[in-house]
């Protein structure tokens, strides 16, 4: 219970930061919180920071694909085509290690339609979100740590 307060105080502390320079900063605050969902919906940790965060960016390529294709297609539904296959592909994706956290390519895509296909802006916002939530993942639980009474360190716990 303490480690989860730890995680949550260290989180809300940066995600209230963002919110406040958000503006200051050009960053699509909506989308920074999504990329610090998805962090913690990855598993959290260096592996789910570094999943979350190559599925997010790929999942705002595989929704720029789903633009270049619906264009492409010269047929009625083309948009709507163009979903049913990139989606197969964003899922197929997950054979590979690195990009196995199939929701995480789901957030890049639909942020990156949430936004009005703003790349650059939705991809700096994940970004940030995800490297900030391992930072809060981190102290969180170091915050836990000393709330439980522990100081973190393996060789004090061994010789209580």
């Amino acid at each position: 219970m303490k480690k989860t307060l730890g995680i949550g105080i260290s989180a809300g502390v940066i995600a209230g930061i963002i919110t406040e320079l958000s503006g200051p900063i050009q960053m699509i605050s909506w989308v920074f919180f999504i990329g610090m969902l998805s962090f913690y919906a990855s598993g959290c940790g260096v592996d789910g920071l570094k999943r979350s965060t190559a599925t997010n960016i790929s999942g705002v390529f595989w929704g720029w694909v789903i633009l270049m294709l619906s264009e492409l297609l010269p047929i009625p539904f083309s948009l709507g085509i163009s979903v049913v296959i990139i989606v197969i592909v964003m899922c197929l994706q997950s054979h590979i290690s690195i990009l196995n956290f199939i929701p995480g390519a789901f957030v890049g895509c639909s942020c990156y339609f949430g936004t009005g296909f703003d790349a650059k802006g939705v991809i700096y916002a994940l970004v940030v979100g995800n490297v900030l939530a391992w930072i809060s993942s981190v102290l969180g639980e170091k915050l836990g740590d000393l709330l439980e009474g522990r100081n973190g360190n393996a060789e004090s716990e061994k010789a209580s």
